[in-house]
């Protein structure tokens, strides 16, 4: 069968089994999408991980591959070998860029539509740098706390040599959560005449509803950078606008549901959780462009955004731009009509 016609790789799933898990793929075929079972996993936790780098390498995701090499290479001899062909599979698959594009495009349609945020998609992210800088020689712990040099570094960030704690599991999972509300928001008022809910800057409140659904879905397209194990990458100034309106907007952010959530609470937390301040301003991890800047302080709304605002940047790979739109979730559109 030639490789173009060959059953494709939508999604990768696991089911618990005892302290273990099955892995299977969701793969599409002529007949529709179907079930493979790959094999069995003796660790959960082992599972999860190589399951989200897996789905992450479907969606492009940076090093992705790298990494799913990395996790099988201790994995019984039938079970690696199954995951080393899948790793082909899609690495051929790659070296299509149409095929590739179409590909990654329908990964993300799915994982979007099953609404899977589990907690491996966040662990990709670190909550500590010890262990990683020869001039501290201290041991890994959850977040530095044991570390004399950590804690008595301004900020408790580490000597100068550390590459300082970035983004942790927990940050990255309040902020997918903020994007992912945003992006409903957004919808709802590109749907919904009588509603609005700022989730756009000052700048953009005049815009038509088409600009509106283009927002949204840049919301979605920087929340599922997140889901593929990086911190967003803005391609356009309109995402780095509302990034930076996203990450601006989070000091007002309810956190008590995030807190309660069952993902969050299986995650590691650290004393870095939630520095807004020094990921946007001290070490540039969230930082959006000079321009972007200047939206997001204008106090008075602009015409004819469409232009500048969804040119893609000539320095990054443009995203897809016909995976469509979406409707606000259920919760945000009966949120919305307790407000109205």
């Amino acid at each position: 069968m030639p490789a173009r016609s060959a059953p494709s790789h939508l999604f990768f799933l696991i089911q618990p089994k005892g302290n273990g898990a099955i892995l299977f793929s969701m793969r599409g075929t002529p007949r529709g999408p179907e079930l493979s079972k790959i094999g069995t996993f003796e660790d959960r936790d082992e599972s999860q991980l190589l399951t989200l780098t897996l789905n992450a390498a479907l969606q492009g995701g940076t090093g992705a591959l790298a990494e799913v090499h990395r996790c099988s290479a201790s994995l019984p001899g039938p079970l690696r070998r199954a995951i080393t062909d899948i790793a082909r599979e899609i690495k051929d698959a790659n070296g299509d860029a149409p095929r590739a594009e179409a590909a990654r495009r329908t990964a993300r349609a799915v994982m979007e539509s099953l609404g899977q945020r589990n907690a491996a998609a966040f662990s990709l992210f670190s909550a500590t740098d010890c262990g990683s800088c020869p001039n501290c020689g201290c041991t890994v712990d959850e977040d530095c706390a044991k570390c004399a040099v950590c804690d008595s570094s301004p900020r408790g960030r580490g000597c100068e040599d550390c590459s300082g704690v970035g983004v942790t599991p927990r940050t990255a999972f309040v902020l997918h959560r903020q994007l992912k509300d945003l992006a409903d928001k957004t919808y709802l008022a590109a749907y919904d005449p009588d509603f609005w809910a700022y989730s756009v800057p000052v700048s953009a409140g005049a815009q038509s509803n088409w600009f509106l659904l283009h927002c949204a879905r840049a919301y979605d397209d920087l929340a599922a950078d997140l889901l593929a194990g990086g911190i967003p990458e803005p391609r356009c100034l309109a995402e780095s606008v509302l990034f930076g309106h996203a990450v601006n907007s989070i000091g007002g952010f309810s956190i008590e549901s995030v807190c309660a959530d069952e993902v969050y609470q299986t995650l590691p937390a650290s004393r870095f959780d939630y520095d807004w301040e020094f990921l946007a301003n001290e070490s540039g991890l969230l930082d959006v462009s000079d321009r972007a800047h200047d939206v997001l302080e204008a106090d008075v709304a602009e015409d004819d955004l469409w232009d500048e605002w969804f040119k893609p940047y000539t320095d990054v790979e443009p995203r897809g731009t016909t995976h469509g739109f979406r409707g606000p979730t259920p919760f945000t559109v009966r949120r919305a009509a307790r407000l109205a």
